[in-house]
């Protein structure tokens, strides 16, 4: 892991307690690594995967956070047959292109009519939140809460890891290092790639 990310992270002690759901361990290294770097590797040398995931998307910011969504979704053999759930990941994507208000407003139009027991129905859900509001624009606007977008990628990504297509093989792990990628300044292209063929091919 590098030992400075390449853009900058969010890291607020007050909201990870109240908000990552952190294991008791992951909390309590919380206190003793005030970096976010030496905080993820500590949770990771001590094999708590989940926690630093969980960390994770709360410290990515929000275009990175969404795109993490996206690249775990996109590993889901057969997506393209999945009407909603592609468009949905497919609103998603066009939000990290332009980071606009119309698309996060059009994410959030399309995750309503996906199934939200399905990852791609949370991941446009990120990008509707990552908007400037939660409202429609003409109401008046609602900024929703920072933490938002990292906590609907959390929910896909736990989704992901019970989706028959995926069999049960992905780990905590993997989307760790689909994020730190990002983190690190890639696009998460290489990570994804290496993800599915260790899935499909090995």
């Amino acid at each position: 892991m590098a030992t400075s990310p390449a853009i900058p992270l969010r890291f607020q002690r007050a909201e990870f307690e109240a908000k990552a759901d952190l294991s008791p361990a992951g909390l309590g290294m919380l206190a003793s690594h005030p970096h976010p770097i030496r905080y993820l590797e500590t949770l990771r040398a001590a094999q708590l995967d989940e926690d630093a995931v969980r960390a994770l998307v709360l410290m990515l910011p929000h275009r990175e956070v969404v795109w993490l969504g996206c690249l775990a979704s996109q590993i889901l053999p057969g997506l393209d047959q999945r009407k909603a759930d592609a468009a949905a990941v497919e609103a998603a994507e066009k939000w990290v292109r332009s980071a606009s208000h119309d698309d996060a407003e059009s994410a959030g139009e399309v995750a309503a009519r996906a199934n939200n027991d399905f990852a791609p129905a949370w991941v446009a859900t990120a990008a509707s939140w990552a908007g400037p509001s939660l409202v429609a624009r003409g109401m008046p606007p609602v900024a929703p809460p920072p933490h938002l977008p990292g906590l609907a990628v959390r929910t896909a990504l736990i989704l992901l890891m019970s989706e028959p297509a995926l069999q049960g093989r992905v780990r905590f792990a993997d989307w760790l290092d689909l994020g730190v990628a990002l983190m690190q300044g890639g696009n998460g292209i290489a990570a994804q790639t290496e993800l599915r063929r260790r899935l499909f091919e090995a």
